[in-house]
């Protein structure tokens, strides 16, 4: 999920909000100020009721922080990077970098986020008792409202459908049970489709019968939930497929060679004897790599063209930099996040291999878990110049 606005770190780890999270917001402070509070405690002017709209908003942006900052907490406890929280509708995304290898992890991280809410629902309830009994009206409404709504939000969220925190702890026990982490991902998943369903049809219910406010938050939650047990189950998917090899078992092994080439000239040269290699291209005047190409992106240079264009002008680019350096001994999953078409692998200071996007994602459309293949730091041949390096 997409941080629309960077609210800056907390504790070294980068806090942001998606643009849900807003809607959510004003679509709260608008109904409080103008229905629900002038409804529960009347007689106050509109800008009062205005104040305590806005102020009852910001409380569930905090009350919706908090909840993150808690999975987080119980993140680092468990040794896990945190890499940034993303407040959103109905809670948000904490991503933490790392493998949960153990199903009590998943469960006490999915876990805490709703016991947050929920004490913060009781801690503003019990702030609206004081204030009644100070005569405080208005604040002890507001307050009440506040409390409602994150009571609601730790329920909500307690429901045992991904991307739900109640999924995870959901996961967490069929991971335990059953053994098979995968299998855990697709029946969360399965469950956020359904409950996102549910609230979809609600949601047109709500619509129909002139409920627009009820059945326009339904509808947002039908498409939050549904948008993400897809991303939930995509991730479990890669982790199914990816989770247990290396860097070096999905990348393709580096060949230095001349970019400048036309496609006949290098396929001729090139590819007839490395045909499964990524060639990492250099320039002319020797300034270090232009971008990588296979041989199945020259093959789709038409026939005619081959002999005038360039191996160079099909490739595709490598990063600039500003992201750390892969490593054939990494986990394969440390790709995640990176962007880029083309990744390449270091060893000793020089490209041994690539680590293909296109590669990548024919493994996890096939489901199938990648097999490790002997690698050792002699095993492959770094990025040299000269035909010799591609046999």
């Amino acid at each position: 999920m997409r941080d629309n606005l960077k609210l800056g770190r907390v504790g070294g780890v980068r806090v942001g909000a998606n643009w849900s999270l807003l809607a959510l917001a004003a679509v709260v402070g608008y109904s409080l100020a103008a229905s629900l509070l002038p409804k529960d405690v009347p007689g106050y002017a509109p800008v009062a009721y205005s104040l305590a709209g806005s102020l009852t908003a910001l409380g569930l942006v905090v009350g919706v922080f908090l909840h993150e900052l808690a999975h987080a907490a119980v993140a680092r406890q468990a040794k896990l990077r945190v890499d940034g929280i993303t407040l959103s509708f109905l809670g948000g995304v904490t991503r933490v970098e790392g493998e949960m290898v153990k199903p009590p992890i998943e469960f006490a991280i999915g876990l805490v986020g709703p016991l947050a809410s929920a004490t913060v629902g009781a801690a503003s309830v019990g702030l609206s008792v004081l204030a009644g009994d100070a005569g405080w009206r208005l604040a002890a409404g507001s307050l009440r409202w506040l409390g409602f709504i994150n009571v609601l939000l730790a329920v909500f969220n307690l429901l045992p459908a991904s991307p739900l925190d109640g999924g995870k702890v959901f996961h967490g026990v069929l991971w335990w049970a059953t053994g098979r982490r995968w299998l855990a991902t697709r029946l969360t998943a399965a469950a956020g489709w359904g409950l996102g369903a549910v609230c979809a049809f609600g949601g047109l219910l709500r619509l129909e019968g002139g409920d627009e406010l009820d059945g326009f938050i339904l509808l947002m939650m039908a498409w939050f939930l549904v948008t993400s047990a897809k991303q939930e189950e995509l991730v479990g998917r890669a982790q199914h497929v990816l989770g247990s090899v290396r860097v070096s078992d999905i990348m393709r092994r580096a060949v230095m060679a001349p970019g400048w080439l036309t496609v006949n000239a290098f396929w001729g040269t090139w590819v007839s004897s490395a045909s499964d290699a990524a060639f990492v291209l250099e320039r002319w005047d020797g300034s270090g790599p232009t971008g990588v190409v296979t041989a199945q992106q020259l093959a789709g240079v038409p026939p005619s063209l081959q002999w005038s264009v360039r191996a160079q002008d099909v490739a595709s680019p490598l990063p600039t930099g500003g992201s750390e350096s892969l490593r054939p001994d990494q986990p394969a999953l440390a790709i995640a996040g990176r962007e880029g078409t083309a990744l390449p692998v270091f060893d000793n200071g020089a490209i041994v291999g690539v680590v293909l996007a296109v590669d990548v994602a024919a493994m996890v459309a096939r489901g199938t878990p990648v097999q490790p293949r002997t690698w050792a730091s002699t095993g492959l041949r770094p990025a040299s110049a000269g035909a010799g390096s591609a046999g």
